[in-house]
Order: structure tokens, then C-alpha cells, then sequence
């Protein structure tokens, strides 16, 4: 009797267990690749930006500050996660589409993108809400000295940019969520961090991640959207000093 009752309760005992959801543990790539973006994007925002370094590193009037900011992009989202990539998790860099990839797709994505991307910076720079955000160093609308400098070195703050989203963020969390989700979920913080430009920008950055996303895994490398844009900002600060 009693080993009956043993046998029953033992039996009702492994149906609980059974019953209850089993979690998988989430894989240490993906856990860090999150956890690093939440980080990185605070310690840029905060620690990164061209008033951080007006306030507590120089009040200098030029555009040091903004170059501060580039500079920030380059190192917080470009090099580190290009070390984390590297030597942590034992990619190339091709394998983070830092590699020329289809280069007919390249070339192709980039003569196709550009009319469209000097387009939208033309019509952009008619909204005053762009005026009044762009060029970053105001004082290039009084004086272009130095400006071709400035646009070179703002190609530091894209390198960075499309490293961490379309390049970190995107390949990184492939393998594991697919190409549709890991499009989407790096759109996300790309699309915040856009909050406190003017409102249609911010719209904009959500079909921006969904098509430079699409565009990198056709071409296996984030040069195309890199080029494209980089020549937005440039095209876009262009247009209003001269316009």
C-alpha cells in the first residue's frame, strides 16, 4: 500500500515538473551584444555629445566640441564593438560587413541610393525644422572656413553609427533572430536615439534602419548605407550654408 502510494505520488510529481515551462538560457553573444547597446548608447548620449564637452572639457568657440561628438561615435560604436566582434567573440570583420561584400550590389545599392539621398537632403534643408538643427557648428552660416575638414571628420560619426546598428547590432543577432527580427530590432534603439531631432527625422530613422538593415544583408557589408549616409548629413548641411 504504502509503496503504491509512493509510486503515485512520485508519478504526480514528475507531471508537475513536466507541466511547468522550461527557459532556455539566453546564449552569452546575444546577452552581451544587448547589454552592450543599452551601455553604449547611454554613456554616448551622455558622455559623448558635443555639450558634455562644452560643459566640462572646453568652452573653446569652434567646432571642437562637435569633433568631441564625431570622434565619440567613432571609438563608443565604431572601435569598441569592432574589438568586442573581433577578439570576444572571434569574428572577422567581413562576418560584421565590414568587408566590401557583392561589390556589384555595392556599387549598385550606392549609384541608386545617392540621387535619392541628395534628393531628400535638398527638400529637407527647405524645412525649417532642419534649418534650425543643421550645420551642428552653427557657425558655418556665417563662414565656411574649415567646413571641408569638418564634413571629412563627420564621416567619423557615420563609421560609427552604421558599425554599431548595421554592422554590431545587425550581424551580430542574425544567427539568432533571423533577418527579419534582428532588422528590426536594431531599428529600434537607432529610431531613439533620433528623439529630440525635429519630428520628421525621427519618422524617418524608422524607414532609414528598415531599408539600410535590408540593404546590408543584400550586400553583406555596410559601405553602401555608410556612403549613403554620410552624404545625407554632408549633401544636407550643403544645401542650407549655401542656400
Amino acid at each position: 500500500m504504502d509503496s503504491e502510494r509512493y509510486r503515485i505520488v512520485m508519478a504526480n510529481s514528475q507531471n508537475e515538473k513536466t507541466d511547468q515551462p522550461s527557459f532556455k538560457k539566453p546564449e552569452f553573444k546575444i546577452f552581451f551584444i544587448l547589454l552592450y547597446t543599452s551601455l553604449a548608447l547611454t554613456i554616448f548620449r551622455y558622455y559623448g555629445s558635443a555639450e558634455f564637452y562644452s560643459n566640462n572639457i572646453s568652452t573653446s568657440s569652434g567646432p571642437q566640441n562637435q569633433y568631441y561628438y564625431f570622434l565619440s561615435s567613432f571609438i563608443i560604436l565604431g572601435i569598441i564593438p569592432i574589438l568586442i566582434s573581433t577578439l570576444g567573440f572571434k569574428m572577422k570583420l567581413t562576418d560584421i560587413g565590414l568587408g566590401i561584400g557583392d561589390f556589384k550590389k555595392v556599387i549598385f545599392f550606392i549609384l541608386i541610393g545617392m540621387p535619392i539621398i541628395i534628393l531628400l537632403a535638398y527638400l529637407s534643408s527647405k524645412n525649417p525644422a532642419f534649418k534650425a538643427e543643421y550645420p551642428l557648428h552653427r557657425a558655418f552660416l556665417a563662414g565656411q572656413n574649415k567646413l571641408l575638414v569638418y564634413l571629412l571628420i563627420y564621416g567619423l560619426y557615420y563609421i560609427g553609427w552604421e558599425t554599431f546598428f548595421r554592422g554590431f547590432m545587425l550581424w551580430g543577432l542574425r544567427e539568432h533572430f533571423g533577418d527579419t527580427a534582428s532588422i528590426l530590432i536594431q531599428t529600434i534603439p537607432s529610431c531613439l536615439m533620433h528623439i529630440g531631432k525635429p519630428d520628421v527625422e525621427v519618422f524617418a530613422s524608422i524607414v532609414a534602419g528598415l531599408v539600410f538593415g535590408w540593404v546590408v544583408l543584400r550586400c553583406r557589408s555596410i559601405w553602401p548605407v555608410f556612403i549613403c549616409h554620410w552624404g545625407l548629413g554632408v549633401f544636407l548641411d550643403i544645401f542650407i550654408i549655401y542656400g
